[in-house]
């Protein structure tokens, strides 16, 4: 039963990876820009719960938090990508540039809040026992919110005139800008969709284990590894990658140890890339006009 229990924790984290890497994805796939300071985001929406909750509540805390994260999210592409990208920067120096955010918002959050692991809830409650599986209470809200989300961003992308413009400069940014296309606008709207996405992975993984400053690195890269294994035009590729990479991150550290995951990890990307480079799953995606 204990391989039972770890692929359930291991389909509960991936849903939370699959956040992250969906928000990732979307980002990366529309501008090109290997966003590292997602990981800053991830981390400073749930600092940012922290330091409102007590004054607002919970509920209102977390709207908040969300908030800020779409803004912090729209900032850095206003202040940092879009300057380069006016200057024609290479994809290099965005990622530079990515990585100098990042350190400068777990800096910052770091000197306000200190290194050590923030729970947001220290609560202990009764958890769910179906036979001898144990589901934790943390982790059914997470069910409860992860799925509807990742439905919620799978609609929005596929069936919303936003989503559409979204594929398209994705697809081909010249084009879409020839089409009548506010590709800067769009630009904002992904951005700000995307920290969303990692904002709401970050508050639900903080409700259970905790989170600390320098939390967003591992998840972000996990991220990357998965929309490359998944596919960079694959949103459902992305999703099923979060889910095996989960599953076998969950035994490395069950049969090995921790300090082997990100080996695996990332012995697996090569693996990929050397066997399939579009990903596990790839399709020929063409954007139509609605």
């Amino acid at each position: 039963m204990m391989i039972v229990q770890i692929l359930v924790n291991s389909l509960i984290n991936g849903l939370l990876l699959a956040l992250v890497a969906l928000g990732f994805h979307i980002i990366f796939s529309a501008t090109k820009i290997f966003h590292i300071a997602h990981g800053g985001i991830y981390v400073a929406g749930v600092y940012f719960f922290l330091w409102t909750s007590p004054f607002v509540g919970v509920a209102f805390g977390i709207i908040l938090s969300v908030a800020f994260a779409f803004l912090l999210g729209v900032l850095i592409e206003w202040s940092v990508y879009k300057p380069l990208l006016k200057k024609s920067s290479n994809e290099n120096i965005a990622l530079i540039s990515s990585l100098g955010v990042y350190i400068i918002i777990i800096n910052i959050i770091a000197l306000l809040f200190g290194n050590e692991t923030k729970i947001l809830d220290n609560t202990i409650r009764e958890s769910l026992t179906l036979g001898e599986i144990i589901i934790t209470r943390p982790q059914v809200w997470q069910l409860i919110f992860a799925l509807p989300l990742i439905a919620l961003f799978l609609i929005f992308i596929k069936v919303t005139g936003y989503g559409l413009k979204i594929r398209a400069i994705s697809d081909n940014p010249i084009l879409a800008r020839v089409m009548g296309i506010k590709t800067q606008n769009i630009r904002y709207i992904v951005f700000g969709l995307g920290s969303i996405m990692a904002v709401s992975a970050a508050l639900l993984k903080g409700f259970d284990t905790g989170i600390d400053p320098y939390s967003g690195m591992a998840i972000t890269l996990s991220a990357a590894v998965v929309v490359i294994i998944g596919g960079s035009s694959s949103l459902y590729g992305t999703i099923l990658a979060s889910m095996m990479l989960a599953i076998i991150q969950n035994f490395t550290e069950f049969f090995l140890s921790a300090q082997w995951k990100d080996t695996v990890t990332f012995t697996i990307l090569i693996i990929v890339l050397l066997w399939r480079t579009e990903g596990i799953l790839h399709f020929n995606v063409r954007v139509d006009e609605k």
